[in-house]
């Protein structure tokens, strides 16, 4: 038994010491043998035998030589950003998106297969058959893959304990999927991952503290913490769609009556819209189909009306934010999704209320954002809890090639 302790003692060292080492390269982008050993601390001989085996793997290349002073010129070391893919798929309402996407965030492969049935079994017979042609056509070894989906999920076996839109229950996705590729696989809630990407790949100097509230048809909220997401003891953190905020309101799906995404989703932005666009008087009169940009643009060219319909949505949203800013002390706070178009419309009126709904001083430190998602950034979401978990990379960088991403 003391041997096998030994062992695996052994190998948890090893294996620590090339995820810190690996960590490093990435971070830094081209750093030399003698460097790592600062940075890391750890000993020249142990960098080089690390340096060696990540080599090996083809996970790092030297590149070249750097800037000498006295002594010998050091040889730079950098990732080979394409050594490894990951498959990201991200399930919609419409349809299941999916590409191979590599250490860096870049997409190198795409595909799209919509969805025409949202029976469970019609849904992962697509998600199948999108994996399949990804994984086909990989040209890198496969790290794993990661799925985004609403719902909620069970973090740490994959298994998707209720996703209504789609029409799974208690569905072993994680399992499924592992058992027919015999690859890891991270299954986590589209709003969690957008959360996680925003700061995976955002500013570094950024908080390790941030909330992410995704409004669309549905509203739901990612809580980063400490650089680590946090999903409750039910995996329910973050559905605050179903907060009730207007007692005796219109029923949810959920069977409550009230709930946040029955007065501030895109879909009800959109719903009253219309009922607008029926007056002659309002600069969306006429048009159709509406969209979000159509209300945004309204509200800017001086229609009150539009400008109200977002004004209560922000208010609604408010109550939401500041029960976070109460719980969590969260001074990061980025609202986006469908929404995104409307930007300090919908921001200055959450911004307006929050005082009225939460401790003032708490407010007023509070940064509160309505930013646009890049295209990418569910699939890029979706890779990141791989990245960390298999590789152990904390925030991720983007190639300097791609300039700023901004989730």
């Amino acid at each position: 038994m003391d041997h096998l302790l030994e062992k695996a003692t052994r190998q948890h060292t090893k294996d620590h010491n090339s995820r810190l080492v690996l960590r490093a390269i990435y971070e830094y982008g081209e750093v030399s043998r003698a460097e790592l050993a600062r940075l890391t601390q750890l000993t020249r001989t142990t960098v080089s035998d690390v340096v060696g085996d990540l080599i090996a793997r083809g996970l790092v290349e030297e590149v070249g030589h750097g800037a000498s002073g006295v002594g010998r010129t050091p040889i730079m070391l950098s990732m080979v950003d394409d050594s490894r893919h990951v498959v990201a798929v991200n399930v919609t309402n419409d349809e299941v998106h999916g590409a191979l996407v590599n250490l860096r965030g870049s997409l190198r492969r795409q595909a799209s297969m919509a969805l025409t049935e949202h029976e469970g079994e019609s849904v992962l017979a697509t998600i199948y058959a999108l994996i399949d042609d990804l994984t086909r056509a990989a040209d890198r070894p496969l790290l794993g893959i990661g799925v985004n989906t609403p719902g909620l999920i069970h973090p740490a076996t994959g298994t998707v304990l209720r996703a209504i839109n789609v029409g799974w229950e208690d569905l072993p996705l994680g399992a499924l999927l592992q058992e027919r590729y015999g690859l890891p696989t991270s299954i986590a809630n589209d709003s969690q991952t957008l959360a996680l990407a925003r700061y995976m790949f955002g500013d570094p100097t950024e908080t390790p503290n941030l909330v992410l509230i995704k409004v669309g048809q549905g509203i739901g909220a990612g809580i980063v913490l400490d650089g680590h997401l946090f999903a409750g003891d039910g995996y329910g953190a973050g559905e605050i769609g179903h907060m009730v905020v207007v007692d005796g309101g219109a029923r949810c799906k959920c069977g409550n009556c009230g709930c946040l995404e029955t007065v501030a989703s895109s879909a009800v932005i959109l719903s009253q819209a219309r009922e607008l666009s029926a007056s002659p008087a309002s600069l969306l009169h006429g048009m159709t189909p509406l969209t979000i940009d159509d209300v945004a643009r309204a509200a800017r060219d001086g229609d009150a009306g539009a400008r109200a319909i977002i004004e209560l949505a922000g208010r609604h949203l408010a109550i939401a934010v500041a029960n976070i800013v109460s719980v969590l002390n969260v001074r990061r706070i980025v609202i986006s999704g469908r929404v995104a178009p409307l930007g300090d419309l919908l921001g200055d009126a959450v911004r307006a209320e929050l005082p009225r709904r939460t401790l003032p001083a708490l407010a007023r430190s509070t940064q509160v954002e309505v930013a646009a998602m890049m295209q990418d950034a569910p699939l890029v979401g979706a890779i990141a809890p791989l990245l960390s978990s298999e590789l152990g990379l904390g925030r991720i960088q983007r190639s300097p090639a791609l300039g700023p991403h901004v989730v």
